[in-house]
């Protein structure tokens, strides 16, 4: 191998564009010094001792002979440091800047850094600092040349780098530079290790992992701290590993916060500030033999699936650096990564990953859909697979429980080594409930068994009779009865009584509803958890027994603002989702939350908070938000939502308030919580103008006979004038206009009609409760009850929930009370028709209509592959695709979801034939907000609706069968 050594100056030369425009450039002069040829050794190495005859930039080429070719490559480059640092005639590409050239690619602390430094001009005073979220160092040096030598002394604090900063000024101009200064962290990183006992596991087998942590020079690691899972390969098939390497996050890269700035360019037009710092910155087994064998192994039945096997979130090391640990597996055949995380006292961190593989030699799979509906008719398929060394006689066979199966249980087949055979099943789910399947592969050496359970859903219309009542008479004795249509799907019936001596034990039902609420938009996410929130902090504040199931509220609310932030829009405010247009409304509906939260003592992100206050201004100060002009209703939240945070700017409550005699009951008592929250007298006005416009006669009371409207008004009377008349007759018009039995309409109804709720409970004395109850079902007492004032007090609640069979074809629920105090009742009947044609049914507001289509992938005439799609006929085989086109029309509106259930055997694909027909199809469908695909049904979500639209999403069909549609 060959060395040349070639001197690399830099000649400035004057170039010309097409047009004439010069430009300075620069252009390498090469110069060749001497060579020299070394040989290799047996790994690959040479070494060459040379002398340099010169100072400045020195470039190498290498030059290898392969097949008696010479190759020519670069072998890199060296700076040549001047003794006397005097560098006048030395010349570099880009010289109208500092060029900073450390002497080693990284360095151990205890070392000095050489670093020379090259100067466009001569005779500077040179501002030297170490620079990281701070400076860390700093030194004036004279330099009488255009070079320097900069020796910076390698300190612990600078691992795993940190930069050093050259700077100078020479006629009013500024020359800067930064340099990253490597500095491993070597001595913090721990090498981990897991050892399994063995590579391969059976089912329900226990493996032995020993996890072995040292330090960077060998030693034992001990008492280091361990984390450790044992998680499903598959899973990050789907998704990689999203935590960050823990080295990388402890000693990864850290930036430069330090910024060099220069006054001289400075200028000040009469204002003041400050500058906010962005701190965000500084982050198989063998066999021998076959013998005939007239038994067969009875085989160990596999039920129990896992995505994660074990998990241990601190397991501590010994003396030794070893910790074991031991993870009886579960029944999935696959790999199983196990991932270890360590950290010591002193911040040392490592990370290791090690693989095992679950397996058999006779397998056994059976290929099911996701659900079924009643009354399909579905082919089940079981796939035995033979990786024995030899073919196998087998027995397979099939147990069902919850269907009908309809053809014969077992057959019994020969099995050639390493191969696999498929038998189909028929099986009828005639009822709602859960088809449990048990298949089996029977050998004479090794056999398998799976089962495995599916739902079988209800077919037909969900209908809900509900009804809630508040009860004051001292005695009372009523008869609720409920009668079902001789239709209703027997298996498929749930009957709810709720039963409190105050308000407050009627939330709980509510709350169970919003926080098992399928969906996750923004408002359905501030909904499902500050309610929880709210509740919890009030009756702590009336000194009322915790409440119940609420462990987890901490870690929901946390979760809840994640998700709220990443849902944040880049202009600061929110839409229904994330990338939806932004609505004055959600946003206000957000800051409300956020500012709930926090004096509710959880860390809120100020920036967060800030960016959606100024976002709402904006929004107020242009009259508009993302879909067109604010509403009343959206100008009276949005100004609420900023007095309530703090704005002490009165000109938006101001605007409305003198506009208030053509408010909405909405935002008319919108406008009195905002005055109320800045402690401005005019809330009394509006609060007599609440009370005035009350509609209602008896014990009832309500505005516009609309649930947001009133739970709004409840709020502000109970906040500005408590001992209003009013007040706990729109109260209990909340609780009876429960339109689900212990939820509202909609999770924002029944998250508006808590908050309202609330603050009548801690303005009323309803608390006081002294009567006896006796609740009966069908004539079998289910409670009998001495209501105490600790009862009302402390928030208790009865419930009696009975389903399916326990539910006859005509209820009846009596309830007899003696004593004083009020009784908040509840009651629910939820069936399904089980009709085999659903009449098509409309609300006054809204028709939807569905039909099902055949796609078909066609070429275009101008090249490439698209789409056409014809009526539905005939059968449709696996592989088909079919359509679902819904069209919609009827009033405009806001805020609609669309759940259209799903056939079972069918899966929602985004793309067919590699054709995205979301994106890349403009005439696919019409927009919508946000789309899911759930196992058995499609949602969509529109957050403005035009009158007219049409959706369309396409479905593989999988699974033979006869399969309903709900």
């Amino acid at each position: 191998m060959k060395l040349t050594f070639f001197e690399r100056r830099w000649q400035k030369v004057i170039k010309k564009t097409e047009d004439g425009y010069e430009y300075p450039d620069y252009e390498p002069k090469e110069k060749e010094l001497s060579s020299a040829e070394v040989d290799t050794g047996p790994q690959g190495e040479a070494a060459l001792d040379y002398t340099v005859p010169i100072s400045g930039d020195i470039e190498i080429k290498t030059t290898v002979v392969e097949n008696g070719r010479a190759v020519v490559m670069e072998g890199g480059s060296l700076w040549v440091a001047d003794r006397n640092g005097e560098w006048s005639d030395v010349s570099y590409e880009g010289e109208g800047q500092i060029k900073l050239v450390p002497d080693k690619k990284s360095y151990r602390v205890g070392e000095t850094a050489h670093v020379l430094a090259l100067l466009p001009k001569e005779k500077a005073h040179l501002l030297v600092t170490t620079e990281l979220s701070g400076v860390l160092g700093v030194r004036q040096l004279d330099v009488p040349g255009r070079a320097a030598i900069i020796d910076v002394p390698i300190e612990a604090r600078f691992a795993p780098n940190v930069f050093l900063n050259v700077t100078y000024v020479r006629a009013s101009e500024m020359y800067t530079q930064d340099l990253m200064i490597v500095v491993p962290a070597r001595d913090k990183l721990l090498n981990l290790q897991i050892i399994p006992n063995k590579k391969e596991f059976k089912p329900r087998e226990t493996a032995s992992y020993t996890v072995l942590a040292r330090n960077s020079d060998g030693s034992p690691a001990a008492n280091a701290e361990v984390s450790f899972g044992v998680v499903d390969e598959a899973i990050y098939s789907i998704s990689p590993e999203s935590v960050e390497d823990i080295r990388r996050s402890f000693y990864g890269r850290r930036y430069n916060s330090v910024q060099t700035s220069f006054s001289v360019n400075f200028q000040f037009s009469g204002y003041a500030g400050t500058k906010v710092v962005n701190l965000a910155e500084n982050k198989r087994a063998r066999q021998l033999a076959d013998f005939k064998n007239d038994t067969e192994v009875n085989p160990q039945v596999r039920r129990i699936f896992k995505d994660t096997a074990f998990w241990q979130p601190a397991i501590v090391t010994g003396a030794d650096g070893k910790a074991t640990v031991k993870v009886e597996l579960p029944d999935n055949l696959t790999t199983w990564r196990a991932t270890a995380r360590a950290v010591t006292a002193d911040t040392r961190v490592g990370v290791a990953v090690s693989k095992v593989v679950e397996r058999k030699d006779v397998i056994i799979r059976v290929a099911l859909p996701r659900f079924l509906t009643a009354g399909d008719t579905v082919t089940l398929s079981g796939i035995v697979h033979n990786y024995l060394k030899a073919d196998k006689v087998t027995k397979i066979t099939i147990d069902v429980a919850g269907a009908k199966l309809l053809d014969a249980p077992a057959q019994t087949v020969t099995i050639p080594s390493q191969g696999e055979y498929r038998v189909n099943w028929r099986v009828n789910a005639p009822a709602t409930g859960d088809l449990k399947v048990l298949a089996k592969a029977l050998t004479d050496t090794e056999s398998d068994a799976l089962e495995t359970t599916i739902p079988i859903v209800p077919r037909g219309l969900k209908n809900t009779r509900a009804d809630s009542f508040a009860i004051a008479d001292d005695d009372a004795d009523k008869v609720f009865t409920f009668t079902l249509p001789a239709n209703a799907d027997p298996n498929a019936r749930a009957l709810r009584v709720e039963a409190s001596p105050s308000i407050a034990g009627t939330l709980f039902g509510a709350l169970d509803y919003l926080t098992s609420y399928p969906y996750g938009c923004t408002e359905q996410t501030m909904s499902s958890f500050l309610p929880n929130v709210i509740v919890t902090q009030a009756l702590q504040n009336v000194q009322t027994a915790t409440i119940k199931d609420t462990n987890d509220i901490a870690k929901k609310t946390r979760k809840g603002l994640r998700r709220l932030y990443a849902y944040q829009h880049d202009d600061g405010g929110w839409g229904w989702w994330k990338d939806d247009p932004t609505t004055a409304w959600m946003t206000a509906y957000v800051v409300d939350g956020l500012v709930q939260a926090e004096r509710a003592k959880y860390d809120v992100d100020d920036t967060r908070l800030a960016n959606g206050r100024e976002a709402l201004k904006k929004m107020l100060n242009e009259g508009k938000d993302g879909v067109g002009g604010l509403a009343e209703d959206a100008r009276a939240y949005a100004a609420y939502a900023l007095a309530e945070s703090g704005e002490t700017d009165m000109r938006y409550l101001g605007d409305l308030f003198n506009n208030r005699a053509k408010l909405t009951a909405y935002a008319r008592a919108l406008v009195a919580l905002g005055l109320s929250e800045r402690g401005d007298k005019r809330a009394q006005t509006v609060a007599a103008d609440i009370e005035r416009t009350a509609k209602g006669g008896g014990a009832d009371a309500s505005w516009d006979n609309n649930t947001e409207a009133t739970a709004l008004s409840v709020k502000a009377l109970a906040r500005i004038t408590p001992a209003s008349e009013v007040l706990p007759k729109a109260a209990r018009w909340l609780v009876g206009h429960r339109r689900f039995g212990y939820y509202w309409l909609s999770t924002r109804e029944t998250a508006f009609a808590i908050y309202a709720l609330i603050d009548y409970l801690k303005a009323s004395h309803e608390l006081e409760a002294n009567y006896s109850l006796e609740i009966y079902v069908n004539g079998e007492q289910v409670k009998q009850w001495q209501v105490t004032p600790a009862d009302a007090s402390s928030a208790q609640v009865f419930t009696l929930q009975r389903k399916g069979g326990e539910v006859g074809q005509s209820s009846e629920v009596h309830v007899v009370k003696h004593g004083h105090g009020m009784l908040y009742l509840a009651t629910a009947l939820t069936h399904y028709t089980n009709e085999e044609q659903t009449a098509e049914a409309a609300v006054p507001q809204l028709k939807l209509h569905r039909e099902y289509l055949r796609l078909n992938v066609v070429e275009k005439s101008e090249g490439g592959l698209g789409w056409k799609v014809e009526p539905l006929s005939g059968d449709v085989h696996s592989g088909d695709i079919i359509v679902s086109r819904l069209r919609l029309e009827g009033e405009k509106g806001q805020y609609l979801m669309i759940e259209d259930p799903i056939p079972a055997g069918c899966e929602q694909v985004e793309s067919v034939s590699g054709i995205d027909l979301n994106h890349d199809e403009k005439d696919w469908s019409d927009w919508y907000s946000a789309r899911e695909f759930r196992d058995n049904r499609a949602v969509l979500f529109v957050n403005y609706f035009d009158g007219k639209a049409q959706f369309q999403y396409a479905m593989r069909v999988q699974v033979p069968g006869q399969f309903r549609v709900a």
